[in-house]
C-alpha cells in the first residue's frame, strides 16, 4: 500500500513536470514559421505557394493525426503512446534543420501528426492523473502554450538574424523537447500496464461521441477559433510588413498578440470552474476575436489594439474548448474519442480556413478578402459556442 502510494506521487510529479515541457513544444515548431516568411521567400527562394502548403499542411496533420490518437492508445496505451509521439516530435525537429525544402516539408508533416496526437492525449492525461484539479491544470497547460508561441514568434527573427539562418530559431526548441522525453520516460516506465479497453467498450465510446450533438458544436467552436489562431500565426507578419512594418516590429507584434493571452489563459480557467454553464462566457470571448479582428481589418493606426484585444480572445477560447472536451464525456475513455473527434475536425476546419486565407490573398492581392472570411467564421464561431457551452453532457453508453 506505502509503495503503490509513493509510486503513485512519484508518478504524479514526473506527469506534472513532464507537462510543463510538452506544453513549451506544442506550440513552437508551427508559431515560429510565420515570423520567418519573409526569410524564408526572399533567401531561401520559396514561393508564396510552397509557403502557403508549409504553414497550412501542420494544420492539416493535427486534423489527420488526431484520429490515430485513440488507436495509438489502443495499441500502446496511453503512457507508451505518449512517449512514441514525443520521440517522432523531437526527431522531426532535429531533422529537418539539415535539409532543403522536400525535407522540411516531409518533417514537417511528421512534426504536425505528432502533435496533433499529443494534443488528444493530453486531455486524457489530465482527468486521469488529475481528476479532481482538470480546470487548473488545463489552465496551467494553455498558459504554457501561450508563453511558448508568443516567444517563439517574437524571438524567430532576432535569433535568426544572430545565427545567420531560419534553422537556429528553429533548432532552439529540440532542448524543452529533449527534457520533455527525459521527465516522460519514468511515467511510462512506472506504468507498466496497458490501457484494458475492449474492442466493444471503444466502438461503444465511439458510437455515443459521433452521435452527440455536443460533439459536433464542441467540432465548430474548436475548429473556427482554431481557423482565426492558426490564419494570424501564419499570416500576421505578412500583413504587416506589407503595411510598412520591419519583420521585427511584425513579429513582435504577433508574440505580442499571443503574450497578452498568457494571464487570460489562467483566469479564464479558473473563472469557468465556477460556472455552470459556458454559454455566455464563450459568446463575450469570441466577441473579443471579433473585435480585435475587425480593428485590424479596417484600421492601421489601431492595428497594436487590434493585436491585444484579439489575443485576449484567443488565448480565452483556446482553454475554453478543452475544458468541453474535459468535462462533457462521461468517461476517460470517451474523452479520447471526444478530443480526437473534435481536433480532428477542427484542425481539418483551421487547415482548410488557413490555406484558403493564404490563396485569396494571393489570387486578389488584397487581405480585405481574407479578413473577411476570418470574420465570417468568428461570428460561426459565436453560435458554435454558445451550444458547446450549454450545461449537457455525453451519455455513458
Amino acid at each position: 500500500m506505502k509503495g503503490d502510494l509513493l509510486n503513485s506521487k512519484r508518478i504524479g510529479i514526473f506527469t506534472l513536470v513532464a507537462l510543463i515541457f510538452i506544453s513549451l513544444i506544442l506550440r513552437p515548431p508551427v508559431a515560429a514559421i510565420g515570423p520567418l516568411v519573409p526569410e524564408l521567400t526572399s533567401r531561401d527562394g520559396l514561393s508564396l505557394l510552397q509557403v502557403g502548403v508549409l504553414t497550412s499542411i501542420s494544420v492539416v496533420c493535427f486534423g489527420l493525426g488526431a484520429f490515430a490518437g485513440p488507436w495509438l492508445v489502443k495499441l500502446l496505451g496511453l503512457d507508451k503512446a505518449m512517449m512514441a509521439v514525443l520521440l517522432a516530435l523531437t526527431g522531426a525537429m532535429a531533422l529537418r534543420l539539415v535539409g532543403g525544402f522536400p525535407l522540411l516539408l516531409s518533417c514537417t508533416v511528421v512534426i504536425g501528426l505528432a502533435i496533433a496526437i499529443g494534443n488528444v492525449l493530453i486531455p486524457t492525461v489530465v482527468r486521469e492523473q488529475f481528476p479532481k484539479r482538470i480546470e487548473l491544470i488545463t489552465g496551467v497547460y494553455v498558459t504554457l502554450l501561450a508563453i511558448s508561441a508568443s516567444l517563439a514568434a517574437t524571438i524567430a527573427v532576432p535569433i535568426s538574424n544572430w545565427s545567420g539562418s531560419w534553422r537556429g530559431s528553429l533548432g532552439i526548441w529540440i532542448i524543452p523537447a529533449v527534457l520533455a522525453i527525459l521527465f516522460w520516460w519514468p511515467v511510462a516506465a512506472i506504468k507498466k500496464a496497458k490501457s484494458k479497453i475492449t474492442s466493444e467498450t471503444h466502438s461503444a465510446e465511439r458510437k455515443a461521441v459521433l452521435k452527440s450533438p455536443i460533439t459536433w458544436a464542441i467540432v465548430g467552436f474548436f475548429g473556427f477559433q482554431s481557423t482565426g489562431f492558426y490564419a494570424v500565426l501564419n499570416w500576421l507578419p505578412s500583413l504587416l510588413v506589407e503595411r510598412g512594418l520591419s519583420e521585427v516590429e511584425a513579429g513582435g507584434l504577433l508574440g505580442l498578440t499571443t503574450f497578452v493571452g498568457v494571464p487570460t489563459a489562467f483566469l479564464i480557467s479558473l473563472v469557468i470552474k465556477r460556472l455552470k454553464s459556458l454559454s455566455l462566457i464563450s459568446v463575450i470571448v469570441s466577441g473579443l476575436t471579433l473585435t480585435g479582428l475587425s480593428i485590424i481589418w479596417l484600421s492601421h493606426e489601431y492595428v497594436v489594439l487590434g493585436c491585444i484585444v484579439m489575443g485576449f480572445g484567443f488565448a480565452a477560447t483556446f482553454p475554453l474548448s478543452l475544458t468541453m472536451i474535459g468535462t462533457r464525456a462521461s468517461t476517460a475513455s470517451q474523452t479520447t474519442q471526444l478530443s480526437a473527434l473534435s481536433q480532428g475536425w477542427g484542425y481539418l476546419i483551421a487547415a482548410t480556413g488557413t490555406f484558403l486565407f493564404g490563396e485569396l490573398r494571393r489570387e486578389t492581392g488584397s487581405w480585405d478578402v481574407s479578413l473577411s472570411m476570418l470574420v465570417i467564421m468568428t461570428l460561426v464561431q459565436i453560435y458554435s459556442g454558445y451550444l458547446a457551452g450549454r450545461n449537457r453532457y455525453i451519455p455513458a453508453e
